[in-house]
């Protein structure tokens, strides 16, 4: 991911709360406190009632088609795209409430893993392996120099000296005429 783009998905999960406080104080006074502590109330015990159905069950799932299909992936994402509704369920605020509510929606669900989730999946895996190769690289090298130029390994055998591997024989080189 580029720099601006962090930056940018960074300055917007902190104004998300922002966002949310300003919703919530709008929709009280627009239909009163009541009405919103009952629909703060009502997504907060759906969220838990998804969060309860779904759990453990979905990894019970997922590995026994693990073992059986070898389609297991697919039950996990779905389970774990459930158990984010329920926590933006819970979460109160209209903003998260709403995306929690249509990722219930199990065609929403199923492009949301098609389309967004996997895309992510290997984002992070290739973040991850780019990061192992760099934390490898800086961990085993020592400290070079700039003008240490290229370095090349290799096996070399010098034609004066016995051969490397036993049995291999050595020819002599030919001299240039």
């Amino acid at each position: 991911m580029s720099q601006p783009f962090k930056i940018a998905l960074i300055l917007a999960f902190a104004a998300l709360p922002l966002l949310e406080i300003g919703l919530l104080i709008r929709l009280g006074q627009l239909i009163g406190i009541w009405w919103l502590a009952t629909i703060i109330i009502g997504t907060a015990v759906l969220g838990t009632y998804v969060i309860r159905r779904v759990g453990l069950s979905v990894f019970e799932r997922a590995l026994s088609r693990l073992n059986s299909d070898r389609e297991g992936f697919s039950p996990l994402f779905d389970g774990f795209v459930q158990v984010l509704a329920g926590l933006l369920l819970i979460f109160p605020g209209i903003i998260s409430d709403m995306i929690g509510l249509v990722l219930l929606v199990p065609q929403i669900r199923s492009v949301v893993i098609r389309t967004g989730l996997l895309k992510l999946v290997t984002l992070f895996h290739y973040q991850a392996e780019v990061s192992r190769e760099t934390f490898r690289a800086s961990s085993t090298e020592s400290p070079r120099h700039e003008d240490d130029g290229i370095v090349i390994e290799g096996e070399y055998e010098r034609v004066s000296e016995k051969p490397l591997y036993p049995g291999k024989a050595v020819q002599p080189r030919r001299s240039r005429r």
